[in-house]
């Protein structure tokens, strides 16, 4: 190898610039958006995207939430043409955010449930009920316990999750039938 100017690299194959001034190559890619383009990047890129979010992820679930997040990232930029390098490469890096993000809200949520204050004794959950509660989504277990155990109506969660009576009714009803099915597999005793 000789350093100069232009830092070259001296190999059998010849010399080779590695380093210089930034060039455009003569050929700039085509990031032009096609539904055709992203189902092929789609096919190309899904199983190193969803791994990326697995690793990551408890679950396939939240693997599969990290995924749709990266996917929709590049959909709006490529369909607003304001992609500027390959799909990939953005793809890969709102992943691995996407990713970090999950870490970060993870650890943020054990700071805070520590901090909250321990209920007495009586009130606790125990036996196949807290086997079975434990064994739903952590969103469901959480409104079935904000109902049940703090006696909030179906106005104050739709308020506190941000959506529809509707929308907590049917969450509520599709949460206690599981509930119930969870109960059964545990053992409990109605």
């Amino acid at each position: 190898m000789t350093a100069g100017p232009g830092l070259t690299l001296t190999s059998r194959g010849g010399r080779r610039n590695i380093a210089g001034p930034a060039r455009r190559p003569e050929d700039p890619r085509d990031y032009t958006f096609s539904e055709r383009a992203f189902e092929e990047c789609y096919r190309d890129t899904f199983g190193t995207v969803w791994s990326i979010a697995r690793r990551v992820a408890r679950d396939d679930g939240e693997a599969d939430d990290v995924t749709q997040k990266a996917y929709l990232a590049l959909f709006r930029y490529w369909s607003r043409g304001e992609l500027r390098e390959p799909p990939a490469h953005l793809l890969f890096r709102v992943a691995k955010r996407g990713a970090i993000d999950l870490l970060r809200a993870r650890s943020r949520a054990i700071r805070l449930f520590a901090r909250l204050p321990r209920p007495a004794a009586p009130d606790e959950v125990s036996g196949p009920l807290a086997r079975a509660l434990r064994r739903l989504r952590p969103e469901d277990a959480g409104l079935l316990l904000m109902q049940a155990a703090g006696g909030l109506s179906y106005e104050e969660l739709a308020a506190v999750e941000r959506t529809s009576v509707a929308a907590v009714r049917s969450r509520l009803f599709r949460a206690r039938r599981e509930l119930g099915r969870r109960y059964d597999e545990e053992g409990g005793e109605w």
